[in-house]
């Protein structure tokens, strides 16, 4: 937990744009409905803010009954977060869902005049399984979904301020009728979505404070559907180029990514997946130029956001919550 809010604070803290504090809505999209057994229904998790009040990061943690309901996916795509702590992640022995994300810059609402809902963070799919269906005597049985008072957003002021934070949750009646098709719509969702994810770069570094100053590689993506499942990696010898992609020795990595290679003759190829099983593929060739960081660059958000260097603002923050 200390690590995630560290990191947390980090991102908040990447931004320098004085702003003042008033009151964040964070709210679940629609607040109420009616579902049969085997309907798998989205819900979004929405935030709300004005120009006064930007925001940069938020830890949401959203608490639903696991007895009646059941969490069937949890997904960032479309999301106004581009980085992420913790992806959106499902702990059906509890009943929560959780996220860490953020995003250079801030978010500061929705753009006067622009019909679509930009404001979504996470979408999660639930469904009340068939297995706890009731008879009619007992319905319609109410799931409420609530956020948690750990759920917090921090302003876009340098300092990594808590924004002030209103929360509304969610409830969502079970119901039986005469006759009725499952509907999956996590499903429908996962079929419709042929779109691979964004392209993106892949950077190669070396620090001396990490990795005891060796070569890594950095990579993020979004996708604007189902969301990033994972990402992998595979460093590509010159022998082997000829290959298939499909070929090639792909395996599960994070970034920053420890390179095998240290004397970078090989290829770099990093490929996105998404949660339909789409892909996006960038590599990074052995006549690309690699870079030493030189200490802490703020205009290197993605890669500082991680590995939590943000200067004197989080050293302040981190002595505020934890002295």
């Amino acid at each position: 937990m200390m690590k995630r809010t560290i990191i947390l604070c980090a991102m908040a803290a990447a931004g320098f744009v004085p702003i003042f504090a008033h009151a964040a809505q964070i709210y679940l999209d629609p607040p109420k409905g009616s579902f049969a057994p085997g309907v798998t229904f989205p819900v979004a998790v929405r935030i709300d803010t004005t120009a006064s009040q930007c925001i940069n990061a938020a830890e949401v943690d959203i608490s639903y009954p696991k007895d009646l309901m059941t969490a069937v996916a949890a997904n960032d795509g479309n999301s106004i977060f581009s980085l992420w702590v913790k992806e959106p992640t499902i702990y059906p022995q509890y009943g929560l869902v959780s996220f860490v994300g953020g995003l250079p810059g801030g978010y500061c609402g929705r753009v006067p005049g622009d019909p679509s809902l930009s404001n979504l963070l996470a979408t999660i799919y639930f469904e009340f399984p068939t297995s706890t269906a009731v008879n009619s005597s007992t319905l319609p049985q109410t799931a409420h979904i609530t956020f948690l008072s750990s759920t917090k957003a921090m302003l876009n002021d340098g300092k990594g301020t808590d924004a002030p934070l209103s929360m509304a949750g969610a409830s969502y009646a079970q119901i039986l009728t005469g006759s009725y098709a499952p509907v999956d719509a996590w499903a429908q969702a996962i079929e419709d979505d042929t779109t691979p994810p964004e392209p993106f770069t892949v950077g190669v570094y070396r620090d001396p404070s990490l990795f005891n100053d060796q070569w890594f590689a950095t990579f993020s993506t979004v996708d604007n559907q189902t969301g990033i499942d994972h990402y992998e990696v595979a460093e590509v010898p010159p022998s082997e180029r000829s290959q298939p992609a499909s070929q090639w020795d792909w395996r599960r990595a994070v970034s920053p990514y420890l390179i095998s290679d240290q004397a970078l003759t090989d290829t770099i190829a990093v490929r996105a997946i998404d949660m339909a099983g789409n892909i996006r593929m960038e590599e990074y060739g052995p006549t690309s130029t690699p870079a030493t960081i030189p200490g802490t660059n703020l205009g290197m958000f993605p890669y500082i956001a991680l590995i939590g260097i943000v200067g004197i603002a989080l050293l302040q923050l981190i002595l505020r919550i934890f002295l």
